[in-house]
């Protein structure tokens, strides 16, 4: 397992780590495991099925979420800022469960700049910007940071977010989605991501 001492963040390890690795699929969950093995292996087989960019969602339908409501609306509203300045669908940006392709790793790796948790919306961003489908699966989640969301923490978290909001707008001004690199038929929105029977 490798690890990184200095904490940079999500996006700098994933860009590290996955650029030393070639792989068929790529996934990275949370390290509470907050969405569940199951869920992880549905993104994972989603992804060996032919999907370029798949992520966890907690707010598509046949999701089953326990979190602290405060920390719940703040991502809701999250996600809509973002849907409105981006002008796509995700619902989910910041699951902390995603998984891609090849093709779409050596395609977004180069081209993402954050080194924190704001990785998670920016890739998902430009690879809807990039022209690649991204396929959300409705996700089991269960909050493990406990029943309360510290103010402090969600202050902090509000200010990442709202300034990488602003940061990525800025850069992408003027950009818009182009046509799929390739088609891929998403699954139902009410299946859940989890073991076939």
């Amino acid at each position: 397992m490798w690890t990184n001492p200095t904490r940079r963040g999500r996006g700098w390890a994933i860009r590290r780590l996955w650029s030393q690795v070639d792989a068929e699929a790529y996934v990275f969950a949370d390290a509470d495991l907050a969405a569940g093995p199951e869920s992880i292996l549905g993104v994972a087989r989603r992804v060996l099925e032919g999907a370029d960019v798949v992520t966890g969602s907690r707010y598509c339908r046949g999701a089953v979420v326990e979190r602290p409501r405060l920390r719940d609306f703040s991502s809701r509203f999250y996600n809509e800022a973002a849907r409105f300045l981006f002008h796509e669908q995700i619902r989910d940006h910041q699951c902390g469960l995603k998984g891609f392709s090849r093709r779409a790793v050596r395609t977004l790796l180069p081209v993402t700049h954050t080194d924190n948790w704001f990785w998670d919306t920016e890739v998902l961003v430009r690879a809807a910007r990039g022209g690649f489908p991204v396929v959300e699966l409705p996700i089991e989640w269960k909050e493990r940071r406990g029943h309360r969301t510290p103010i402090v923490r969600l202050l902090s978290d509000v200010y990442l977010h709202g300034t990488g909001l602003a940061r990525l707008s800025w850069e992408l001004r003027g950009s818009f989605p182009v046509p799929a690199p390739a088609p891929y038929a998403a699954p139902s929105i009410g299946e859940r991501a989890g073991p076939k029977d």
